[in-house]
């Protein structure tokens, strides 16, 4: 069987993540993978998990959109966009939560994927917070 290159791993993650498919996304990740984003840092797939579930039980009909995709060997940048609906509560950084607010929300960002032997070992993302919170109606 051939490997995935690191394009296709990042697209199956991405295609598993509209499906809210936590199995099949957590597939994609080292077990020591390192993970960035705003207000977040962490390491390890257990704990990655975690961070993913946080979002998938505060949104669903969850989809993303690259626009622009840069590959460098293992690394892959892409500029997205996301978009989901608000139907749960968003646990924060820090242990406070937004209760669900059913609003759409959408807003692009940026992440930077490096993936070795088919596993994505580092993700950081870059999003505007700020829009986030303007998009549910409490900006």
């Amino acid at each position: 069987m051939t490997e995935k290159s690191p394009a296709q791993v990042v697209d199956a993650m991405h295609a598993a993540f509209r499906n809210a498919d936590l199995e099949t996304i957590a597939a994609h990740w080292h077990d020591d993978v390192e993970y960035q984003a705003p207000g977040v840092s962490l390491r390890g797939k257990a704990a990655r998990i975690e961070a993913e579930k946080v979002w998938l039980s505060a949104f669903s009909e969850n989809e993303v959109r690259t626009t622009s995709r840069f590959v460098n060997g293992e690394e892959i940048v892409d500029f997205a966009e996301m978009r989901g609906l608000h139907t749960g509560p968003l646990m924060l950084p820090g242990g406070a939560s937004i209760p669900a607010t059913g609003k759409q929300v959408a807003g692009p960002y940026v992440a930077r994927y490096r993936v070795r032997d088919g596993k994505v070992v580092s993700q950081h993302v870059v999003y505007d917070r700020l829009a986030l919170l303007q998009n549910l109606g409490l900006a």
